[in-house]
């Protein structure tokens, strides 16, 4: 089983958020410097907006009864569409809430993988939240029970 398939999601529909540095000033927030997209989906994107956010799932990580506790925000200022296939993000910060919401602290060499399959222009509207994997540098899904 290839690296990909364990996320259960088309190939087409993969974005690739990923970062050089991840940075925690304060809970609940995580600002990236020289955050960008990439993935297959990015040839099948229009434009993409300035100062605009999605909010992230990644429930799909986690065996649990509750939904919605792992909810994010991921925001971004100024876009740059690039020339081989990446969509560079200024001012790309996590945002969430401290109480209940356990998001991982990523790390520079993390990156998230998110699924857009739902997000179609004929769909996008009665899908809210983008399902979101955190994967580790070699490509392995990471594993939030570990110590």
């Amino acid at each position: 089983m290839d690296n990909f398939t364990q996320f259960m999601l088309s190939e087409r529909f993969r974005l690739e958020l990923k970062w050089k540095h991840a940075i925690y000033e304060v809970d609940g927030i995580c600002k990236f410097s020289d955050a960008y997209f990439c993935g297959p989906v990015i040839q099948e994107v229009v434009q993409l907006n300035n100062n605009d956010n999605i909010v992230l799932d990644f429930y799909s990580q986690y065996a649990l009864v509750v939904k919605n506790v792992y909810l994010a925000k991921f925001e971004w200022g100024e876009v740059i569409h690039n020339s081989d296939n990446t969509i560079s993000l200024k001012d790309a910060m996590l945002t969430h809430s401290t109480e209940l919401n356990r998001v991982p602290k990523l790390k520079d060499n993390d990156y998230l993988v998110i699924d857009t399959e739902n997000h179609e222009v004929s769909k996008h509207m009665f899908h809210m939240v983008y399902k979101t994997y955190v994967v580790n540098e070699v490509i392995d899904l990471y594993n939030f029970g570990k110590k």
